[in-house]
């Protein structure tokens, strides 16, 4: 804020009018600056996670909307504390930065923090993991933020003196509630504004953090809603995966849940995730999405008992199955004593149930005819690791 703006703030008298305005209109152009930040982005993620069928599409939004808003109104604030629009700019710069830090670490930490919150089951674990490709590209998110919040920074001034302009005679002389209250009347002409900066965040975010994981959702999502509408002709039509259509399309139901298992590798450049559909007569189908393509397709129902088998069979006669199956499991070591431990009880015949799965965490339970149970938590798909197992037995 240049001191040509407010010309009367550098006098004693007129200063103790005029703060209270500035800071106040500080506060309300962060505050729609962060609200139009987290609906464009998380708002809009999680329409599009909610057409495609996925589990929670509105998490990113729960997760970040509160520490964008506070981050906002501190910027806003912070930014009106001295006259000088180099101030104005060079908070806005951090603050735009610091938005970038909130766009990379809300789909990993806030989201999984969350999530604990609606399911015990995965309280404290990591249920999205931040790579270090996700890292790199949330680099390059707060460098292009900064970018504008230096403009933000510049725009911020002119917006409070355009509200101040608006006040009229009455709103320059109020105070407390009542300010706040015809401030807030008036904030519509922060509007505009506060979107048209959001829009580069917004197409930053989107192509360098959320598409990578909304992506391999929609191309699935369009595979099978592709296939219940115009059956294997149309898929075929549209080039996607006929193959994964002749193995599981009568299969296929209208009522399904995706989730989103994991990235294969590390890399910034190639995407490669793996996607599970859950659909409600049972059947699960886990794809490979390579780029925009859906690759290829099983049926991951079917290999939910051989998994279970191999950790059984291993407790058993303690040896390592898994490592002989067509895709090896990884057994963290605490599995293995865990499963040594209690080989004398896991005897007999038994049943395998899916017992629950969010986003890559996949719980199974077999169940033996004593009523033992034993409850292991899987993550992932290339490779699918064994993480914990509990046995209950009676």
């Amino acid at each position: 804020m240049t001191d040509t703006q407010f010309p009367n703030q550098n006098v004693p008298g007129a200063a103790r009018d005029l703060q209270p305005i500035i800071r106040a209109g500080g506060v309300l152009f962060g505050l729609i600056y962060a609200l139009s930040f987290a609906l464009l982005i998380w708002g809009r993620e999680g329409v599009l996670f909610a057409r495609s069928s996925a589990e929670w599409p509105w998490l990113h939004l729960a997760a970040g909307l509160l520490p964008a808003l506070l981050l906002g109104a501190a910027a806003g604030w912070i930014a009106t504390l001295s006259s000088s629009m180099t101030w104005s700019v060079a908070i806005w710069i951090l603050a735009g930065a610091a938005f970038g830090w909130l766009a990379g670490h809300v789909p990993c930490e806030g989201a999984s923090f969350i999530a604990g919150l609606l399911d015990p089951r995965v309280a404290g674990l990591q249920l999205f993991p931040f790579t270090h490709s996700h890292e790199v590209r949330t680099w390059l998110v707060m460098a292009c933020l900064g970018a504008v919040g230096a403009a933000a920074g510049v725009a911020q001034p002119q917006l409070v003196e355009a509200l101040w302009d608006r006040l009229g005679p009455e709103g320059k002389e109020a105070r407390g509630g009542r300010l706040w209250l015809l401030l807030g009347a008036r904030a519509w002409l922060l509007l505009p504004m506060g979107v048209l900066l959001a829009l580069l965040p917004m197409l930053a975010v989107n192509e360098l953090l959320s598409n990578p994981r909304l992506t391999p959702l929609q191309r699935t999502d369009l595979l099978i809603q592709t296939a219940l509408t115009g059956g294997e002709a149309q898929v075929q039509a549209e080039a996607l995966n006929v193959n994964a259509v002749r193995r599981y399309g009568a299969r296929f139901t209208p009522t399904y849940m995706q989730h989103f298992v994991e990235f294969a590798g590390d890399t910034e450049t190639l995407y490669i995730a793996s996607v599970d559909v859950d659909f409600d007569n049972g059947f699960v189908m886990r794809c490979s999405v390579i780029g925009p393509s859906v690759s290829s397709c099983v049926d991951a129902s079917e290999l939910y008992p051989v998994w279970m088998q191999a950790l059984i069979t291993g407790a058993r006669e303690g040896t390592q199955p898994w490592r002989q199956l067509g895709q090896p499991l990884r057994v963290a070591d605490a599995v293995e004593t865990e499963l040594f431990a209690h080989r004398e009880v896991l005897t007999g015949t038994y049943t395998v149930q899916r017992r629950a799965q969010r986003g890559g965490l996949l719980w199974l339970e077999a169940r033996f005819d004593d009523g033992t149970t034993l409850t292991c938590r899987f993550r992932g798909a290339m490779p699918v690791t064994v993480e914990a197992c509990e046995v209950n037995a009676l």
